[in-house]
């Protein structure tokens, strides 16, 4: 591992070098971009209080009226931010799912389609969501890539 330090660089950057062909690359990538998944925050506001909220720890966003709001397993926290700019700027492992939520497929428990909805439950808590029907079919395709990864 070799690192190097550039005068002109305001942020750091990561070059990988890999051999032609090489057999793990697509792995490889796709672990590092979990890893800075992972190391990546929000800032977001509760009772007057701004955080830096790790986006590991954030289930799925949600609109209500014109706020949104980061719902982790036991509370949730406001962001300034849209729901059209989460989408393009949250690493893949987040997915819309109706007109008014964007979810982390990692802290997705079950994915269950039935009658009345297709209902999102998650890992540790008791929150749950509704998949639109627009959005069901790309979520359960994602889940179950991730399933064999």
């Amino acid at each position: 591992m070799t690192i190097k330090t550039e005068p002109d660089l305001t942020t750091p950057a990561l070059t990988l070098h890999l051999p032609v062909n090489y057999p793990g690359a697509e792995q490889l990538l796709a672990q590092l971009q979990n890893l800075s998944a992972q190391a990546a925050t929000l800032t977001v506001s509760q009772a007057g209080h701004t955080v830096q909220l790790p986006l590991a720890t954030i289930l799925f966003f949600e609109a209500e009226g014109h706020q949104v709001r980061a719902h982790t397993c036991k509370t949730s926290y406001q962001t300034k931010r849209h729901l059209y700019e989460l989408a393009t700027q949250l690493p893949p492992n987040f997915l819309r799912v109706s007109k008014s939520a964007i979810v982390n497929t990692q802290a997705i428990y079950s994915l269950t389609k039935s009658l009345t909805g297709n209902l999102i439950e998650f890992n540790h808590t008791h929150k749950q969501l509704y998949a639109s029907r627009r959005y069901y079919r790309d979520l359960k395709l994602t889940l179950e890539k991730e399933t064999f990864k």
